[in-house]
């Protein structure tokens, strides 16, 4: 099965700022941020459920070598996943939780 991915508009925001800090520091450092969270999106888009429901029922999924992770939740009735955050691994983590669709 291969869902739709939504982005929140504020998770888009964090994803385009992530990577021009990244690339400020190290031309192609972007690029490679952004091609660790394709790889992460496209998984999730074939294996929604590969992480267990945390607090109410989003899911989290590390970012390979970057410091992130995606929250997400599964709507298997509409079989999108939507992505709320792409979350920096050292902000408080009680912000995780508080964006819905």
């Amino acid at each position: 099965m291969i869902c739709r991915i939504e982005l929140h508009p504020a998770a888009q925001r964090e994803l385009t700022k992530s990577f021009l800090w990244y690339e400020k520091r190290s031309p192609g450092l972007g690029g490679r941020f952004i091609k660790a969270i394709d790889e992460r999106v496209s998984k999730l888009s074939n294996y929604p459920e590969m992480y267990a429901k945390r607090k109410a029922g989003f899911r989290e999924a590390p970012i390979n070598i970057f410091p992130y992770i995606l929250i997400y939740e599964f709507l298997p009735k509409e079989n999108i996943v939507f992505i709320s955050y792409i979350f920096h691994t050292k902000r408080s983590p009680k912000l995780k939780y508080r964006r819905t669709r």
